[in-house]
């Protein structure tokens, strides 16, 4: 026996502190219901539960989107199912109408009530929205008040403000010189400030950031000619070049903005690609203003010959002309994306499914459905011209309304084809989600009857170990005893 060390002790108490640390661990696993509480439980199993955890929040997410997307189906088809119902009554009323019984006062009060349902079928395209998005305006154009011959593509984020929109009424000032003969008949040159209408973009904000270029892509304004039908479009595009399509009497200017810095750089490309700020080399004019583009009414650069001094002309007084064609397109009513670029107005079926909605059915990029959403008009549908009140008028307005039955009819069955698309992507989604989830319990989740077990085992160490610690105490009173 030695007195120096009890080492029956230490190794009892070195086997008890473990007993107490394993214990310590149970408990903990018990109380929370985890198998894996912290990274050195198991580093690998919380590598792997960590990213089923991501998956299964993120389909989750999808699931609910899925959802709302079908809300946003379901709120179509119940505003096209009032309008299919209102394209019957209009087929009613032309069937009536056609009748050879009728009087022409008759037909007048029927075309009276076609005419308000074809005011309301608009009405309804237009007020249908699912959390304020539009939903039956499914394009991306709008047909211009300015000029009904045309449609409007795209538009201008709203951190470029539009000085005007419509009847211009802002002014641009430059200093113009006119050649003329005095009244000595001697050549003189005179040196005007000459007010011009113009309008104002605004780019200042514009700092060539990627986001801020993608944004300009595919959109873009225009502007119509202050003296003929001409309509000067502006569309921004990918790369650094440009280029001009013609459409009718629109002049489509494609200008690469990539790798522009700033908003001089950026106007500067403007006017490079619209023949040097100078469409069609016509009166309306383009400069740049510290950062802004000016549109103006340039005609007084017009000629004046044998201009005389004091003969009560006013140099300029051809701009005090306020001309309602020239017009300028950016921005929506909404503030939104709106007209920009111009196209006839036999182009509208190419932009009819322009705009979509996508709905992120996944927990990666990428991982959507695009939902095409319709467009319900009476221009689209064709029977914006309809008249009963002659008895042709009637026989075609019978033709025109069963074709638009039929375009509604499609419309509902397409966004019904999505209904039932979102609805399978719902199930697949939840399976998913299921099995994952059972996945990831089986590594992070605690076995509680296995842990119980454990637990008890390890209480019954701790007592023994404790007893064990009492017992080699013991050893030291018999060498005392020895001593005696």
């Amino acid at each position: 026996m030695v007195i120096k060390h009890n080492l029956s002790a230490l190794n009892a108490n070195r086997m008890f502190g473990q007993t107490t640390k394993t214990k310590a661990k149970n408990m903990e696993k018990l109380a929370s219901g985890y198998r894996i509480n912290r990274a050195a439980d198991d580093a690998a199993g919380l590598f792997i539960s960590e990213k089923m955890r991501r998956q299964i929040r993120g389909l989750s997410q999808a699931s609910a989107n899925c959802q709302e997307g079908i809300s946003l189906v379901q709120i179509a088809d119940g505003a096209m199912e009032e309008v299919s119902d209102m394209l019957h009554r209009g087929t009613e009323l032309c069937i009536k109408a056609a009748n050879g019984t009728l009087t022409v006062e008759d037909r007048n009060f029927i075309q009276m009530e076609i005419e308000q349902l074809l005011k309301e079928i608009n009405s309804i395209g237009e007020r249908t929205t699912y959390n304020e998005i539009p939903i039956l305006q499914g394009t991306g154009f709008q047909f211009d008040e300015a000029d009904p011959s045309i449609i409007t593509v795209g538009g201008l984020p709203k951190w470029v403000p539009v000085g005007s929109k419509g009847n211009l009424n802002e002014e641009y000032t430059t200093q113009e010189k006119y050649d003329y003969t005095d009244v000595n008949n001697n050549p003189a040159t005179a040196v005007f400030d000459i007010t011009h209408e113009a309008a104002t973009i605004d780019f200042r904000k514009f700092i060539g950031s990627e986001s801020q270029i993608n944004e300009l892509i595919g959109n873009g304004f225009y502007s119509t000619c202050c003296t003929c039908t001409n309509h000067y479009s502006v569309k921004f595009t990918k790369g650094t070049s440009s280029s001009m399509e013609i459409s009718g009497n629109h002049y489509i200017y494609n200008i690469g903005i990539e790798g522009t810095k700033d908003a001089s750089e950026l106007i500067q490309r403007i006017l490079q690609g619209t023949d040097n700020g100078n469409p069609r080399n016509h009166f309306t004019k383009m400069v740049e203003d510290n950062g802004r583009l000016i549109i103006y009414d340039d005609r007084c650069n017009a000629p004046w010959p044998n201009l005389p001094v004091g003969n009560g002309v006013t140099p300029g007084s051809w701009d005090g002309w306020k001309n309602a064609q020239f017009w300028i397109q950016a921005h929506d009513v909404y503030g939104r994306f709106g007209p920009g670029v111009a196209y006839s107005v036999d182009d509208w079926r190419d932009f009819a499914r322009y705009q979509n909605v996508h709905i992120q059915a996944g927990c990666e990029p990428g991982q959507h459905i695009k939902i095409d959403l319709p467009f319900i008009s009476t221009f689209v549908m064709e029977i914006s011209q309809v008249d009963a009140r002659t008895q042709d008028g009637a026989d075609a307005g019978i033709v025109a309304f069963k074709k638009a039955i039929e375009y509604v009819s499609g419309e509902r069955s397409r966004m019904g084809s999505y209904q039932n698309r979102l609805e399978h992507t719902i199930n697949n989604l939840d399976n998913v989600v299921e099995n994952t989830q059972a996945s990831e319990s089986r590594i992070r989740d605690a076995d509680i009857a296995k842990l119980m077990v454990e637990h008890v085992t390890n209480q019954v160490l701790s007592q023994t170990g404790q007893a064990m610690m009492a017992q080699s105490n013991q050893n030291r009173e018999w060498i005392l005893s020895l001593l005696q």
